[in-house]
C-alpha cells in the first residue's frame, strides 16, 4: 500500500490518481469511497452524525484486507485512532508538504469541506495555520517527506518514485 497523507488541499487525490496509473495500481479517495458506501456526502455525514462517527469509517477503511493500492487519506485521517502507526506498519506513507499560502488559495471558498463551511479568509487561513502546526506532528511521522509547493506533476512523481524505488 501507498499512502498519500497531508493536509486538505496538498493534492493527495491529484497526485494519487496520476502515481496509481504509474505503477499500474488501483486507486482509493478515501473520503470518496466513504461517500460512495454511504451514499451521503463528507458534509452530510459530519451534520447527521458527527465528526467521531465519520472517524470511525475512516478506521474501519484502512483496515479493510485489501490488494496493493494507492490511498489518498482524507487530511485528518493519520491524526485520529493512531491511523499513523497502522499506515507506516501497513505500506508506504508519503506527506505531500504544501505550504500555507497555496493551501489558502486552494480551499478558499470550497465549500465541500465540511470544516471550512462559513469562514472568513482570516478565519480560514487561521484554521489552516493552527490546523498544519497541530498535524504536522503527525505528519511527519511519515516514511516520505515531498514538499509539493510549486512543484509540477512530474517533478512530484518522479521524487515519489525515487522513494518507492529504494524500498
Amino acid at each position: 500500500m501507498i499512502y498519500l497523507i497531508g493536509y486538505m488541499g496538498s493534492g493527495k487525490t491529484t497526485i494519487g490518481k496520476h502515481l496509481s496509473k504509474k505503477l499500474n495500481m488501483p486507486f482509493i479517495d478515501t473520503d470518496k469511497l466513504i461517500e460512495s458506501e454511504s451514499k451521503k456526502s463528507i458534509n452530510c455525514i459530519f451534520h447527521e452524525f458527527g465528526e467521531d462517527y465519520f472517524r470511525e469509517l475512516e478506521y474501519k477503511l484502512i483496515r479493510r484486507n485489501m490488494k496493493p493500492h494507492v490511498i489518498a487519506c482524507g487530511g485528518g485521517l493519520p491524526i485520529y485512532n493512531n491511523n499513523i502507526e497502522y499506515i507506516n506498519k501497513n505500506g508506504v506513507s508519503i506527506y505531500l508538504k504544501c505550504n500555507i499560502d497555496i493551501l489558502f488559495n486552494r480551499l478558499n471558498n470550497n465549500l465541500e469541506r465540511p470544516i471550512l463551511k462559513n469562514l472568513t479568509d482570516f478565519d480560514l487561513l487561521q484554521k489552516i495555520s493552527t490546523q498544519l502546526i497541530e498535524r504536522e506532528k503527525l505528519y511527519n511521522n511519515a516514511k516520505f517527506r515531498v514538499n509539493v509547493s510549486n512543484k509540477g506533476i512530474e517533478s512530484i512523481l518522479r521524487e515519489i518514485h525515487s522513494f518507492i524505488s529504494s524500498i
